[in-house]
């Protein structure tokens, strides 16, 4: 009976003495890589894992949304803009034109030029011209002879022949050719087709006759019907230019119906007139409201 005693007693003995040093000789990190399938996890451990599991790395999602700039309010459209008028001012004082409306001056059988005026900045315009105009009659004030370049230039591009005939005309000039008019046709007649002096727009720089070969470089009427004259009648606004004498025109223009007569009042205005197919007088009379 002492055998087996002895036997068992040194086998719990053992025992006890082996569980002790395992015990001693675990590090904290390998419980870390215990496996899920332990019965008995130790709690540190067990905290570890849960807190891995849910707050593992952050998704993309997250990531997106702290890394996503601030959107600024979206920019208000731009409204359209608001196309030059001249400030509100008398078109004319006692029959003289007003001088500060520059390239919107009105004249008129109404409304005079002052006396001898000429404005400062002629230049002769680099255009076509037929053989009898020289001199003086070849100049635009500079803004007008810039644009009736531009005029020329594409519409020769665009297969119209267009001269120029008479641009600038002086008072003492337009005097001589009034009286002209006045001796062959009469008073009556020729206020029907020319201006007298002072109230020529010739006068004002601003103003050019032109005519084609197909009319033999006439002032005529017949311009109108031609190719070249339906041409300018259709794109003259867009170089700043109006068809200042129209047939519809004739009552309140007191002027025949003149295809050959260009009038510069600059592009924004041109459109503007083409677009509501009103006389002049009219168009200035209502911007100046």
């Amino acid at each position: 009976m002492r055998y087996p005693s002895l036997l068992m007693v040194c086998g719990v003995l053992t025992f006890t003495l082996v569980g002790c040093t395992t015990n001693d000789q675990v590090e904290p990190k390998e419980t870390t890589t215990q496996s899920p399938t332990t019965d008995e996890p130790n709690k540190s451990n067990d905290t570890t894992s849960d807190r891995e599991e849910k707050n593992g790395p952050e998704s993309p999602t997250e990531e997106t949304t702290e890394d996503t700039p601030v959107v600024d309010e979206e920019p208000t459209e731009p409204t359209e803009p608001i196309e030059p008028t001249p400030p509100v001012q008398p078109i004319e004082k006692d029959g003289v034109a007003n001088l500060e409306l520059n390239e919107m001056i009105l004249v008129n059988k109404q409304i005079a030029l002052p006396v001898n005026y000429q404005p400062s900045d002629l230049v002769e315009a680099n255009i076509d011209f037929v053989d009898s105009t020289v001199g003086e009659r070849r100049m635009l004030r500079k803004e007008a002879a810039r644009a009736i370049e531009d005029l020329m230039n594409d519409a020769k591009a665009a297969g119209i022949d267009l001269k120029g005939t008479s641009a600038f005309r002086s008072y003492a000039y337009q005097v001589n050719l009034f009286n002209a008019y006045v001796e062959r046709d009469g008073k009556e007649q020729a206020m029907k087709y020319s201006a007298p002096p002072g109230h020529s727009e010739h006068q004002t720089g601003l103003a050019i006759d032109v005519s084609s070969a197909s009319v033999n470089y006439q002032l005529t009427q017949g311009l109108g019907e031609t190719v070249e004259g339906k041409w300018l009648a259709d794109h003259a606004h867009q170089y700043g230019f109006i068809i200042r004498y129209q047939k519809a025109f004739e009552e309140v223009t007191g002027y025949m119906y003149e295809p050959w007569h260009l009038r510069y009042i600059g592009v924004e205005h041109a459109k503007r007139v083409h677009a509501l197919n009103q006389p002049y007088e009219q168009y200035l009379e209502e911007i100046m409201k």
